[in-house]
């Protein structure tokens, strides 16, 4: 009984041409929204000056977000299936309680401007190999320039803006004339997108490349783990084999027969890496049992990192500048650094954190894998420290800070509806195979009965 079950679920879960499991998982019913908590710095001018930063929250910002797949190609064993991601967000004016991202502003730093003056960095640290006086007036003629450019287009580290152009990008005329400038200076990383935007978002967009997933088909065990992501087999930055390695699924489909000690490991397209995911707890939505995984302490410790992720400093952040355009120091934690060494709230004057508004997680039905109701929250943070060389960042706090400039919480759940379609495809058919088998094991007892009492 128990492996004709199985066998059921295996098919229905697999990633084949015409399975329920590839439907929903290339077209999902859910809704999925974005929803984005900005950073307000108040005291602009007493943290230029040395003193702690004081933030407040303001959002959410709310997008519906949609995910469709397309171009699915399958293998000639349908063990492998690859396909194209088209991603879009529409604003949600209700859910935003109101808020307008084009007419709300907000003091942050600017994220563009720190990418730049750190890849000056690289020019002055250089002229320092120079010998004298060629290093000092190398060195000199930088900060000059710096200063006077900053000057000319009135450039400032801390910015105000809408939360629109924070979120989606902006033309700024000075870093792209700098960019322009040193087009060619191939040592300066200033090719990259220079418009601003903390994650360059775009309304609409399509993977550069193919991403490729095992079907489950003949080896259950690896349903929907990538082979590739958009067109990359590995992430470059990182600093060995083992860190740059594309591993786990895009959390919303594990294999058949999850356990409560199985690790879930998932690929963050937005960090750039792998990560996983532990039981937390049992729990009940919509008459569907599941378990449910959050992303645990020990995902943010070093102890426990892979060292070419480059994990320093004191618990709680991941380090993306290896990987992050132009390298500016962009740490991201859990939102208001939950689980994360008091170091960095310490630095800063700013909300408490809470862990069920503020934790990942994921809510697994163990007998599918299917992800039915999920959150996935994540803090983006700017290191920031004063560099003497650089006239713009000379008067920051002594102690190294990790600014938060603003959370973001992507999530999606079940209804009723939903709920129900799942009940209808999951459960019965299992219930009518238990029947079945439960039928035939006792009309074949009593057959045998019957025999035994004629001897």
């Amino acid at each position: 009984m128990i492996k004709e079950v199985d066998k059921f679920i295996a098919k229905q879960v697999s990633l084949t041409k015409g399975s329920a499991a590839t439907d929903q998982w290339s077209k999902p019913g859910a809704a999925v929204y974005m929803s984005f908590y900005m950073f307000n710095l108040t005291n602009k001018d007493e943290f230029l000056n040395g003193e702690k930063a004081t933030i407040e929250e303001i959002g959410p910002f709310v997008y519906n977000e949609s995910k469709t797949k397309y171009n699915l190609r399958w293998n000639s064993d349908e063990t492998i299936l690859e396909y194209f991601e088209n991603t879009s967000y529409i604003f949600n004016k209700e859910k935003s309680n109101g808020l307008d991202p084009s007419h709300v502003n907000i003091t942050t730093i600017n994220l563009p401007l720190i990418g730049f003056l750190l890849q000056f960095e690289k020019l002055i640290k250089m002229s320092a190999t120079f010998p004298p006086p060629i290093n000092t007036i190398v060195k000199d003629l930088i900060e000059t320039i710096i200063t006077e450019l900053s000057k000319d287009f009135n450039e400032k580290l801390i910015m105000t803006r809408p939360v629109s152009e924070i979120l989606w990008g902006y033309e700024d005329p000075f870093l792209k004339f700098v960019a322009d400038l040193l087009a060619n200076v191939t040592f300066l990383d200033l090719t990259k997108d220079l418009n601003g935007g903390f994650f360059q978002l775009e309304h609409q967009t399509d993977t550069a490349g193919p991403n490729m997933v095992y079907t489950g088909k003949g080896s259950p065990q690896t349903t929907a783990q990538y082979l590739m992501y958009d067109g990359k087999t590995s992430i470059t930055g990182w600093g060995t084999p083992y860190a740059q390695m594309i591993n786990g699924t895009e959390a919303l489909l594990f294999h058949p027969g999850v356990s409560r000690t199985d690790v879930l490991d998932v690929y963050v397209d937005e960090l750039f890496r792998s990560g996983y995911f532990t039981y937390y707890k049992d729990i009940t939505e919509f008459d569907i049992k599941m378990y449910q995984f959050r992303l645990p302490q020990t995902e943010l410790q070093k102890a426990y990192q892979d060292k070419g992720f480059y994990m320093n400093g004191p618990d709680g952040v991941l380090n993306l500048t290896a990987v992050f355009p132009l390298n500016v120091p962009i740490f991201v934690s859990k939102p208001h650094f939950l689980d994360a060494d008091e170091y960095y709230t310490n630095d800063i004057n700013g909300p408490p954190s809470n862990r069920d508004k503020h934790d990942s997680f994921l809510n697994v039905e163990p007998i599918t894998g299917a992800v039915l109701h999920a959150a996935k929250r994540l803090q983006i943070n700017i290191q920031l420290k004063q560099y003497e060389d650089i006239p713009d960042l000379s008067h920051l706090p002594i102690n190294t800070t990790y600014l938060p400039l603003l959370w973001v919480e992507e999530t999606g759940s079940l209804n009723e509806s939903i709920a129900s379609t799942f009940r209808d495809t999951v459960y019965k058919p299992i219930n009518t195979i238990q029947i079945s088998a439960i039928t035939v094991a006792s009309v074949s007892g009593q057959y045998t009965n019957n025999i035994l009492l004629a001897y």
